[in-house]
């Protein structure tokens, strides 16, 4: 049996959203201190208090004891799609959530004999003169997206290797959260609020697709180097820029219709590469917001939500074709209940992270 590890304690408790001291007050009559004194590895719990931990944090006894490492919160190993006031409380649960999504990835991987492309390969934006619209351009062609629009951001970062995890972060203040470490394939933890639109999550796996690529260490153009490769990869100069002169607002719907792009995604693309001037951005503008348009664009023209097949192949993979019973799933992917690894794991219903 492998000792109690403070780090997995940590990650449990974060994941749940709560303090030490919420903890504590979940096993009385435990308090703080002892809690603190556990995950600063000064305090080996009773057997009995393992028990009560587990119950309480909705985790098999066996997962204190694992020894795969932890990234803690606000490592450089994670980027972001969020707004600034996203509190720090909800960010720790999706760093702890990523950290999670990566152990299980990585036992389903590691049990299967499934074969994906190593599609994804680092790249300096300081090797090319082109920078990060360059670096996107290699990428279509190592992805062999064929040319116009990319039809299915999801599928292609999945057939290049990466793993997509859809879950409701139970906040709008953030759509995805990703990393790249060493060993592991890149994952991509994506919000599945029903209030985000598939345009824009779309954009957003294209942006965090730039992070794990370009940005093995921050730097200060890293947001701006990201958009730059998100808006090449998704509406590429060559093959867009002929039809963004003269737009409209008809015009705009009918090219988010064949490009799968916000209205406003588009605007900003056409003054990127110089077909529209200032003053008519503004006008567009305008006019989308007099329509409503920059709140909610026109009804009846969403662009669909994708859904990720790779997670939901590899466990239906150990059900069918490894023997593995629906009670070792769960108890390989080291959960205690069913309905978290149904929902994401099996695609029935949908996690959320809340409390």
């Amino acid at each position: 049996m492998n000792p109690f590890n403070p780090e997995m304690l940590i990650l449990a408790r974060e994941s749940r959203g709560l303090t030490q001291k919420g903890l504590a007050e979940n096993i009385p009559p435990i308090q703080q201190g002892t809690v603190s004194k556990l995950e600063a590895g000064l305090y080996t719990p009773s057997e009995e208090l393992l028990g009560r931990l587990a119950e309480a944090l909705d985790y098999p006894p066996e997962f204190f004891q694992l020894s795969d490492r932890v990234y803690g919160f606000n490592s450089a190993v994670f980027f972001h799609r969020k707004q600034q006031s996203m509190p720090d409380r909800v960010l720790r649960r999706l760093h702890a959530f990523m950290n999670l999504s990566r152990i299980r990835v990585s036992r389903l991987l590691r049990a299967s004999e499934l074969s994906v492309k190593a599609g994804f390969q680092r790249i300096e934006t300081a090797d090319y003169r082109g920078g990060a619209e360059e670096i996107a351009q290699i990428v279509r062609a190592t992805w062999q997206v064929p040319m116009g629009p990319l039809r299915n951001v999801t599928e292609a970062i999945e057939n290049a290797g990466g793993v997509v995890v859809r879950m409701d972060f139970g906040t709008r203040k953030a759509d995805a959260i990703s990393e790249w470490i060493p060993g592991y394939p890149p994952i991509f933890l994506v919000n599945s609020d029903a209030g985000i639109p598939g345009d824009r999550l779309r954009l957003t796996l294209a942006h965090e697709i730039a992070h794990v690529i370009m940005h093995r260490l921050p730097n200060p153009k890293m947001e701006e180097e990201a958009n730059a490769f998100a808006a090449e990869l998704l509406m590429p100069r060559k093959q867009i820029k002929a039809s963004l002169y003269g737009l409209t607002i008809a015009k705009l719907v009918q090219l988010k219709r064949i490009w799968k792009v916000s209205m406003a995604a588009l605007i900003h693309r056409a003054h990127d590469l110089g077909t529209i001037t200032d003053a008519q951005r503004k006008y567009l503008y305008i006019t989308m917001s007099k329509k409503g348009y920059r709140l909610q664009e026109p009804a009846g023209e969403d662009v669909p939500v994708e859904r990720p097949a790779l997670l939901g192949t590899l466990t239906r993979m150990h059900l069918d074709q490894l023997g593995y019973s629906f009670n070792e799933l769960k108890n390989l992917l080291l959960f205690r209940g069913e309905a978290d690894m149904r929902s994401v794991y099996l695609g029935v219903g949908n996690l959320k992270l809340v409390g």
